[in-house]
């Protein structure tokens, strides 16, 4: 059912502008927002001309359909003129005359939900649009149409001039909505570059994680060869000489010859082994320290104790200077004495013969520096970053004599850091020697 609200004849253009400002109007009264009352009103106008300009009369009339909701705004404009040759070209949009006929159906279509044309040749076109109320509307009843009358105030007297005004508000109105689109468009275009940042960031975090994970599994592969190597030559000995030991006649000094090396070569891998636990281990932080007050001047005394016979083998100069009074300090004296141990091992095994090794304790108020310097064959730039991870000790001497399976150092910095302490190594380049550095606090 069809309830008329108004008609608006177009007889001038003048009324072309009455039938857009009744449009704007009749949107407000049937609860429209001002969005809506503007695509409304523009498709009124854009129709309403090209009524005025192909027709020459013509008219608007308003309505609106059912009696129940949901109702819907039907807005009917009609005229006796000549009718659209080539309508299906004209709603493709394949049509365009110099005076720009199809640009207004085209519009109104746009702009309104449903819009139905009717067109006669020589007969007149007649388009439908249709738009439902919004859903909080009130309901528009014969009484409300009553009083939609006194409410359609009459139009002023200048129609354009107002119209003009009324315009320019929405123009306004839809620049400062376009300024406020701009701003976020700004702000969602400052975002994605802080995202594209962040992402570039973790792209080289990922890049350089991924170079640490291939060298890291090449290392590990040259650890096995290491390990391989290592093991085979205490067994083939071992092996050999439990052979020997079953081929008569067996003397007891050919006996204790043999067992010597046994021993010795069962001693070696058992030393390997332990190397290889303890680095389990600590790195799994499944040891314990045992820490109590501890001298480390007696630390350091233990420890070049041990590693003494290297020294000499290699017929090094070993300088040792300490303070000449206790440094006490909380601690785990036998992993201490590791540490130690293992710094001034690594520098014996990678000096040459004839070399010079200083070994200097300083105590200071709040922290004690151990620093372990050698002239051997040095670092380069490149092992640096990578010198305290696992199984590097193939990178420093392509050579097998120094031995061990290069998790010397890693155990050193796990064991300086479980005593909150930190150890770091420098090194002028290739042949220009070494120095360690260990900082405990006290």
């Amino acid at each position: 059912m069809m309830r008329r609200l108004m008609t608006v004849a177009i007889n001038a253009e003048l009324d072309v502008v009455a039938s857009r400002q009744r449009a704007r109007q009749i949107a407000a009264m049937c609860g429209f927002g001002a969005q809506d009352q503007v695509k409304i009103s523009t498709a009124v106008s854009e129709l309403a001309r090209n009524v005025f300009e192909y027709a020459g009369v013509g008219r608007v009339e308003f309505a609106v359909a059912e009696t129940a909701a949901p109702q819907s705004l039907v807005i009917r404009v009609e005229d006796e003129g000549p009718g659209i040759d080539n309508l299906d070209v004209v709603l493709a949009g394949g049509y365009r005359s110099t005076t720009g006929m199809g640009l207004g159906i085209l519009g109104a279509r746009r702009l309104m939900e449903e819009c139905d044309i009717t067109t006669v040749k020589g007969g007149g076109t007649t388009v439908l649009l249709k738009k439902a109320l919004p859903a909080d509307a009130p309901l528009i009843t014969a009484a409300a149409i009553g009083t939609f009358g006194a409410r359609l105030a009459a139009l002023p007297a200048n129609v354009m001039l107002s119209e003009v005004q009324q315009q320019n508000r929405e123009l306004v109105d839809a620049l400062a909505a376009l300024q406020e689109r701009q701003e976020e468009s700004l702000a969602l275009t400052l975002t994605l570059e802080r995202a594209n940042e962040r992402m570039a960031e973790l792209n080289a975090r990922l890049d350089e994680k991924a170079l640490r994970l291939e060298g890291a599994d090449r290392r590990k592969d040259e650890f096995l060869a290491i390990l391989s190597h290592e093991l085979r030559g205490p067994l083939s000995a071992t092996g050999m000489a439990a052979q020997l030991l079953g081929v008569p006649p067996v003397t007891p000094a050919r006996a204790g010859h043999l067992g010597q090396i046994i021993t010795r070569q069962v001693g070696h891998m058992t030393r390997l082994v332990e190397d290889l636990l303890d680095v389990s281990r600590v790195s799994r932080g499944l040891v314990v320290l045992d820490k109590i007050p501890v001298d480390l001047c007696s630390i350091v005394r233990d420890a070049i104790e041990q590693v003494e016979p290297l020294v000499r083998s290699r017929r090094h100069a070993l300088a040792v200077s300490l303070p000449s009074v206790p440094c006490w300090m909380p601690g785990d004296s036998t992993r201490l004495v590791q540490v130690v141990a293992n710094l001034v091992g690594n520098a014996a095994r990678y000096t040459p013969e004839g070399g010079h090794i200083a070994v200097r304790l300083v105590a200071e108020e709040a922290c004690m520096t151990l620093t372990v310097e050698d002239d051997g064959i040095g670092l380069g730039e490149e092992l640096l970053p990578y010198l305290f991870d696992l199984y590097v000790q193939a990178e420093r001497s392509s050579s097998r004599e120094n031995g061990g399976l290069g998790l010397g150092l890693a155990l050193v910095k796990s064991l300086v850091e479980a005593h909150g302490g930190e150890v770091s190594a420098a090194s002028g380049g290739a042949g220009l020697g070494s120095i360690f550095t260990v900082r405990l606090r006290r």
